[in-house]
């Protein structure tokens, strides 16, 4: 049986029950900037309701994040809540429950992990980023040696036209 495989069909005869449960999740997810490839653990709790199960916890898992500013590498944990509803009826927000009285948390974890991949992940909230001119970590090593720009819109234009 599947390990992310769990038997409701108890709860869904005592509305108003709860259980909890502890799940491993394996997840492989990968972007430019983001490579997860492990386990998830989310400890959820499912709510019996008539006719559905609501399932709420909070899942988590090793990730390897590129940061969007100074380009290094960091390890984090990428974490999300995870909110689904799983019932028999056709409705389109509802996850199924399977035949035999089984919902599947698996499917609904790994959603709730993509859904929270940050579009631009920080090393930390103060990073300084790359320098403009020579690509220099700024975080590591102040990049001084650049004559000071015009703040002028028209500094680009400095060069254009030849001097006299």
């Amino acid at each position: 049986m599947d390990p992310a495989r769990y038997l409701v069909s108890d709860l869904l005869a005592r509305p108003g029950n709860h259980r909890d449960e502890q799940v491993e999740v394996a997840v492989s997810l990968h972007s430019d900037t983001i490579d997860v490839d492990g386990m998830a653990e989310a400890d959820l709790r499912l709510e019996a309701a008539v006719g559905a199960v609501v399932v709420r916890g909070r899942a988590s898992v090793p990730a390897t994040f590129t940061c969007s500013r100074c380009l290094q590498a960091f390890s984090s944990q990428l974490s999300a809540d995870v909110v689904a509803t799983y019932g028999n009826d056709e409705d389109e927000d509802s996850r199924p429950i399977s035949g035999d009285g089984r919902i599947d948390l698996a499917e609904a974890v790994r959603d709730e992990l993509a859904m929270a991949m940050p579009p631009s992940p920080l090393c930390r909230p103060d990073c300084r980023g790359l320098c403009a001119e020579c690509g220099t970590d700024l975080n590591t090593d102040p990049c001084g040696g650049h004559e000071d720009r015009s703040s002028s819109p028209f500094a680009a234009l400095e060069g254009f036209f030849p001097s006299e």
